[in-house]
């Protein structure tokens, strides 16, 4: 079987878990919101919190990796302002019963960001605008933002003071994933800890995926989010159990491969199984890999595991392959390759003394058979040339 292969959890710059930053927001708020409420994507803004008593918190996520999002006059910080004001002005927001948070990631600070996030009276907001102002008088040239600068100034006074008086700038985390983690950490094994914040964002990101595909504001239901991960964890948080985080492979990656025909189809081939099986192997090949690759990476197994699962499947089949031979030595060849692959696909041995899924084994079985290790049809060492 192929060897573990360690690749890293970021697979680019802004990535988390694999994961772009508006829907590991979309994953916390939904695992963190009280009862009753629930968390949209791109409907109101980036993330938007509705509670139960009309109350929005509209959150703008920046991430921070290449430059400072909330420094003095950064377009990022200037945009976000000017673009609540302009909901305000067309009344696509209500400001009596909104909030609004600009969440930057990693951890950053300025101290007109932190000016911004501590003005909660009218003074306060009357002494920023002041502030204001007379930094930007100071400029020698109109900054890149000026527009968004100006559009600030320039609002409905009591617009102005009910964004400033009721915005949140949080900058707190090196990692936008550590406050999932920080939920699942009393109940999850920190071996599997990432797996199961990943499996979170990634059914998060499906759910609105799913809605917005469909014509329909992304829109989830936390209290129904937050009991489909409890199930999840309960099911798979087993110390005697190596559960699959991965899913069914793409029908074109199955259809590839069955048409590559490598060693273990061509094995499935001479003992005449048909399309449909062939098809289920090759799916289950897959996932079988992709375990392995995401089980080693989380430290869950080690090459010594491989290998011992490896060899005791071998010892199984062996011990199939023998009785085969001995009770039904009048069938055709086809018929006894048969008679061994299915009882072998059906066998569910422990791996390192832990259970996994059925189609683990039949794929391990199958990339035994790739190669060569082990064979179906009773002749399959002279019909096949050794795999490359």
């Amino acid at each position: 079987m192929n060897a573990i292969t360690q690749t890293g959890k970021h697979g680019a710059a802004g990535q988390y878990l694999g994961y772009a930053l508006q829907p590991v927001r979309l994953c916390f708020h939904l695992l963190s919101v009280p009862s009753g409420a629930s968390v949209s994507l791109e409907h109101l803004d980036d993330v938007a919190v509705h509670l139960v008593g009309g109350e929005v918190v509209l959150e703008q996520s920046k991430s921070a990796l290449k430059q400072n999002p909330i420094s003095d006059w950064a377009a990022d910080l200037w945009k976000s302002l000017a673009n609540w004001l302009s909901f305000m002005a067309a009344g696509e927001i209500d400001p009596a019963t909104s909030r609004f948070q600009l969440y930057v990631t990693p951890v950053k600070a300025c101290a007109s960001a932190t000016a911004l996030n501590d003005a909660k009276t009218d003074a306060d907001v009357e002494a920023l605008v002041a502030n204001l102002v007379k930094a930007h008088s100071k400029l020698k040239a109109a900054p890149a933002c000026e527009a968004d600068v100006q559009a600030f100034l320039n609002a409905d006074a009591a617009h102005r003071a009910a964004l400033v008086k009721n915005i949140a700038v949080v900058s707190v985390d090196a990692d936008p994933v550590d406050p999932i983690r920080a939920i699942f950490k009393p109940t999850v094994s920190p071996l599997i800890i990432d797996l199961v914040c990943e499996r979170a964002i990634g059914a998060a990101k499906e759910a609105a995926d799913r809605l917005i595909r469909a014509g329909k504001p992304a829109i989830l239901d936390a209290d129904a989010f937050q009991a489909e991960q409890r199930a999840f964890v309960q099911k798979n948080n087993l110390p005697g159990l190596l559960s699959s985080f991965t899913k069914q492979p793409p029908v074109e990656a199955i259809e590839q491969l069955v048409a590559d025909r490598p060693a273990f189809v061509r094995q499935l081939e001479l003992i005449e199984v048909g399309d449909e099986a062939c098809v289920r192997a090759v799916s289950d090949y897959l996932r079988t890999l992709a375990d392995i690759s995401i089980w080693g990476e989380s430290g869950l197994i080690f090459e010594k595991n491989l290998s011992d699962w490896d060899d005791d499947l071998v010892g199984r089949y062996e011990h199939v392959s023998a009785e085969v031979h001995d009770v039904q030595a009048g069938h055709p060849a086809t018929v006894r390759g048969r008679i061994v692959y299915r009882r072998c696909a059906q066998l569910q041995p422990p791996l390192d003394g832990r259970v996994v899924p059925g189609h683990f084994v039949h794929g391990s079985f199958n990339a035994l058979a790739h190669g060569l290790r082990l064979g179906w049809h009773p002749e399959y060492q002279t019909l096949l040339e050794p795999a490359t």
